[in-house]
């Protein structure tokens, strides 16, 4: 930004996409408030890994990893906020600031393990640049005043205004956090329309009729091949990926299931879970080796406990009375290496916001410019984080956009 055209910006948002973009637009010279709803900055950034906030992803697929429903030209618009943004400049942007971070594997923490020494090195950078931070101060409405060619941000007790404004007031998701969607009547009122928005990132609930079963298995960690299936008869194979899942009294959890769960297909408000919990294992030897163990025992071993050779004892418990096995010892091995090798649950929905890590949906990425995010419908106007249309899986995707969305705003 040249000298001349010094800039006054409000930002509308103090977690991780407006913290970003205050310092931003600071260091490019520009007088920055933040407006934040909540009465403490950085509530759901606290929250991330668990609170170890993992901070980026060093995949070098990380522009592919991203989804958005809007069509179009989206994709190219990620590809050019990462491009200019990536894991290399986050990572120097943070130790810049004196925060070191380790690489465990693809997925990138501080080195402190504390998501608050983010947050403490985001306010000490808003600190240095002389960024003003406004707290408990929920922003009602935006609108340009073409008397005065600024825009206004109006809360409750006052009219902020600034030569532009950067929108990062987060989506639905953790709603306790400040990311209550009121973000979108903002963008709404400057024009925008919103891709319906629904949870991402979290656990799906189980059909009424498998509930009892799941209480058998609830707490219980099993590795597993896990596909969402829609579609007639629940074949059609939404979506896949491998990794643990943690069954519950409501459903399925666990990492592998957040990263399906953007894939329900909420128009039909059903689906089924296909797991394979021996995905390493053919079928064929499955089987051949569970007869081994039924002539090993003279039969007298039940079908529960040869389960349990496979898998975690609660799963297998839920497995067994699932199927109607109970404690007998005459189920042929061939269709107990078949139950392992594919368990279908049907599932009926995801868990609230309240429990999603992140949102799908949101303000369409085509109605915003590819390197600026300025709105194309209200020019002064800069969209950034989760409230644009744009969410990735779990490790660091969603919190890398979180950084380079508010980086090139």
């Amino acid at each position: 930004m040249r000298t001349e055209e010094k800039k006054t910006v409000l930002v509308i948002g103090a977690g991780a996409a407006g913290l970003m973009a205050a310092a931003a637009a600071a260091e490019e010279g520009a007088a920055v408030t933040v407006l934040e709803s909540m009465k403490k900055p950085g509530r759901k950034l606290l929250l991330t890994g668990n609170g170890r906030c993992n901070l980026t992803n060093l995949d070098t697929g990380l522009i592919s990893a991203y989804h958005s429903d809007s069509g179009g030209d989206a994709q190219e618009v990620i590809a050019s906020v990462i491009r200019q943004f990536g894991a290399e400049e986050t990572l120097a942007f943070f130790e810049k600031a004196g925060l070191h971070s380790k690489d465990r594997g693809g997925y990138v923490y501080p080195r402190s393990g504390q998501a608050q020494s983010v947050l403490s090195v985001l306010l000490a950078e808003m600190t240095r640049l002389g960024v003003k931070l406004k707290l408990d101060a929920k922003v009602d409405s935006i609108f340009y005043d073409r008397k005065n060619r600024v825009w206004k941000a109006r809360t409750g007790s006052w009219d902020y205004q600034g030569s532009r404004i950067i929108l990062c007031a987060g989506a639905k998701a953790h709603p306790e956090t400040g990311s209550d969607g009121s973000g979108f009547s903002l963008a709404q009122q400057a024009g925008h329309t919103i891709k319906p928005v629904r949870p991402a990132l979290t656990g799906l609930l189980a059909a009424k009729e498998e509930l009892p079963f799941l209480k058998k298995a609830d707490g219980a960690r099993t590795a597993a091949r896990v596909k969402l299936c829609g579609g007639a008869g629940g074949r059609v194979i939404l979506a896949e990926d491998t990794g643990e899942i943690q069954w519950t009294s409501y459903g399925l959890s666990g990492i592998v299931v957040f990263q399906l769960s953007r894939s329900f297909p909420t128009e039909r408000g059903e689906a089924v879970i296909e797991a394979d919990l021996v995905p390493d294992l053919a079928e064929a030897d499955v089987a051949e080796a569970l007869g081994r163990t039924v002539r090993h025992f003279g039969g007298r071993i039940s079908a529960q406990a040869l389960l349990e050779g496979y898998t975690n004892g609660r799963a297998a418990a839920f497995l067994a009375e699932r199927a109607g096995y109970g404690r007998r010892t005459d189920v042929p091995a061939a269709e107990l290496a078949h139950l392992l090798k594919c368990v279908r649950i049907r599932v009926c929905g995801t868990r609230s916001f309240d429990s999603a890590q992140v949102c799908a949906g949101g303000v369409p990425l085509t109605e915003v410019r590819p390197v600026t995010l300025e709105s194309l419908k209200a020019p002064g106007l800069f969209l950034a984080g989760e409230i644009l249309d744009a969410d990735g899986p779990c490790g660091g995707y969603n919190l890398q956009w979180a950084w380079a969305s508010g980086h090139a705003a």
